[in-house]
């Protein structure tokens, strides 16, 4: 746990477990959640699934099992919670790509310091790119200082309450390691002796020292850095002028399924040369890793920008020379966009040739609001540092002198063979293939923001816009799915997520008034307000650890693992009932993942659906406006963005008409 002062220990100290709801409202919360997804006939059928003798005999007997666990947990591993290793397995047994299915991606607001028309300097065509760079690195570097050396000021909500810091030990110097032999499951490692770097450029790398044996920083202002990064880019264009004939883009396999991945690297380990197996290592315990993009804006696809952040972009370029590996025969070097500039094991800092800023994160050990503390960082940090450029004279404190630091960029020089070279090509073929199945579509709506949803709306702003996704998918395809939510329950120790369901019988009834000629405005918005009230209690309740979907899944694994342990017990040997209802699996099956990320220092936040037949939709809610990134497989998502505007004007409209006393 990262706090700062000895007080501000003591009062995290307080942080509560994460408590275990009782079954009963469990049960009672289950089915609240599902009856609006479900005919009348079904949802009979599953209430008395649910309260069937043979599902509560042995829902209790796991509940006394993952009580007992909770037990063992505040004894032996008070600084946990009971969901938290189950959540990791869930993320950590994933063994499909993590680029589109797992990574969130945020782009940052443009630096307000930094003059965005130059389009040359002292770097020359890169200076844009190697400034934004420098001070976004700086920034980081500074946050990661204060996590390591305990003194990066708590998390608080409004009303002082105290929030779990404990995923800011995870945010730096982590990797998703893919599985070794015989071993089912990745891993999360962490290294907090990490104090370098890693820099990708054209799918090269390089790395540096950035943090010295106190972890304070040796480069103490982005200007120091700056010469760095150029020399960086000037080393790899010589090479690419020079065709050099070495390049093998291994950052391209973080995009393979984790069991090939962990194929390629059980390979590598069992190579004669070290050579590659010490790069890896350098790569998994870097802070975090720097992608330098040779991209400059489309101003006639606004959306690519979006694409590049989340998955990287694929460019290929069909009049190369038809040149053939000496390993691989198959064109050579087609494949010019940034989707092999990328390490998706990791944390990464993404920062284009026009000065665009982006983090892509590797979800499993930090949820977005931890990410998201980073970026507001980096942004304020970016107005207080020009300040102090300007008001300060006093030089900083100089880092302490140690001789083994690496302070000037080193190349890491990949040994190639046969079977790398293959599993490089057919990666980036893939990959390709996999990024071509998504379609990304977003909406600036600057008709209104919180300030008008608050104050003439009365209603909560999230609670609102999740009523404008019901309406813009009911216009498109008249039926109700299941949207998850997350809520966040880092008010108790350790706490991640819990799933907040959207749809409530309040909600469908407003969105069915929003299509019926008949409805009278003032009935709209009266049915608005009781939908976003419940919204709002359904989210209270999941923020203090009383949902559904957290519990029972702990129960399915608290299942799970009795089932593989002790496969003829009389109580466990076949599947619950509540686990084999379609409601179950209708629940589990979020056709619209929706996640609220607001914050000033954010331009657009987004990810892949969870589910293939699905959306996904990250969503800032601003003062005067709201900014939405949709992702499908192309499922009608530019459609779905316009019905999406369409019904945000409609409730301005709606309530512009209504009666002044509403």
């Amino acid at each position: 746990m990262t706090v700062g002062t000895e007080e501000e220990y003591k009062n995290f100290q307080t942080l509560e477990r994460l408590p275990i709801p009782p079954l009963e409202a469990t049960l009672k919360r289950y089915i609240d959640r599902t009856e609006p997804l479900l005919g009348s006939e079904e949802a009979q059928k599953t209430k008395q699934v649910v309260y069937s003798e043979s599902n509560l005999e042995v829902l209790s007997y796991l509940q006394d099992k993952l009580l007992e666990y909770e037990n063992w947990l505040a004894t032996f591993e008070p600084q946990s919670s009971y969901i938290e290793q189950f959540w990791y397995n869930a993320y950590l047994m994933y063994d499909s790509p993590v680029v589109l299915n797992v990574n969130p991606f945020f782009e940052l607001e443009d630096d307000p310091t930094l003059d965005y028309s130059m389009r040359t300097g002292v770097f020359q065509e890169y200076t844009l790119q190697i400034k934004r760079a420098s001070r976004v690195v700086t920034s980081a570097l500074r946050f990661a200082s204060q996590i390591r050396n305990n003194t990066l000021k708590p998390d608080i909500l409004r009303n002082d309450v105290p929030l779990s810091m404990d995923q800011y030990q995870k945010l730096f110097g982590s990797s998703r390691i893919p599985p070794k032999p015989k071993q089912q499951s990745c891993h999360l490692q962490t290294d907090s002796t990490s104090h370098h770097i890693v820099i990708m450029y054209k799918g090269s790398f390089y790395w540096f020292d950035v943090l010295d044996c106190r972890n304070e920083l040796i480069f103490q202002s982005a200007e120091k850095i700056e010469w760095n990064l150029y020399s960086i880019i000037m080393d790899r264009e010589r090479l690419n002028k020079e065709n050099h004939k070495g390049f093998l883009e291994m950052g391209i396999l973080t995009t393979e399924s984790r069991r090939t991945w962990a194929n390629i690297r059980e390979h590598i380990h069992k190579q004669d040369s070290r050579q590659n197996w010490q790069n890896l290592k350098i790569i998994d315990s870097a802070l975090f890793v720097l992608c330098l993009d040779d991209y400059e804006s489309h101003l006639d696809d606004p959306n690519s920008l979006l694409k590049l952040f989340l998955t990287g972009t694929s460019e290929i370029d069909f009049n190369s020379p038809f040149e053939i590996d000496e390993y691989v025969h198959a064109p050579k070097n087609l494949q010019r966009g940034t989707c092999i500039n990328r390490w998706f094991d990791k944390l990464q800092i993404i920062v284009t040739k026009c000065g665009k800023a982006g983090v892509n994160f590797e979800h499993t050990g930090v949820d977005g609001h931890t990410v998201l503390r980073l970026a507001n960082e980096i942004y304020t940090d970016a107005i207080t540092s020009f300040a102090q450029t300007v008001t300060s004279r006093t030089p900083r404190t100089l880092p302490q002198a140690d001789s083994n630091l690496i302070t000037v960029p080193r190349k890491l020089e990949w040994l190639k063979d046969e079977y790398l070279c293959r599993a490089v090509h057919f990666a980036e073929v893939k990959c390709t293939d996999l990024i071509s199945q998504y379609e990304i579509e977003s909406l600036e709506f600057g008709g209104y923001g919180s300030a008008r949803i608050k104050s003439v709306f009365k209603c909560s702003p999230d609670a609102f816009v999740q009523q404008m996704f019901q309406v813009a998918f009911y216009a498109l395809y008249g039926t109700f799915e299941t949207i998850y939510e997350p809520a966040m329950t880092k008010t108790f120790l350790n706490g991640r997520t819990e799933a907040i369901r959207p749809v409530t019988h309040d909600s469908i009834k407003f969105v069915k008034s929003v299509f019926n000629h008949r409805s009278t405005d003032t009935e709209r918005i009266g049915l608005l307000h009781r939908a976003c009230q419940e919204h709002t209690r359904i989210t209270r309740e999941c923020s203090m650890g009383m949902g559904q979907d957290r519990h029972l899944y702990a129960l399915q694994c608290i299942w799970q693992k009795l089932q593989a342990e002790t496969p003829d017990d009389p109580i466990t040997h076949s599947t619950p009932p509540i686990f084999e209802d379609n409601a179950w699996h209708k629940i589990n099956k979020n056709i619209l993942s929706t996640s609220n990320c607001g914050s000033p220092a954010l331009k657009w936040f987004g990810f892949g659906p969870v589910d293939k037949d699905g959306f996904g939709i990250g969503y800032i809610i601003k003062d005067s406006k709201i900014s939405v990134t949709v992702s499908s497989r192309h499922r009608q998502t530019a459609r779905f963005i316009t019905m999406l505007d369409r019904a945000l004007n409609e409730l301005d409209t709606i309530f512009n008409r209504a009666p002044k006393t509403i």
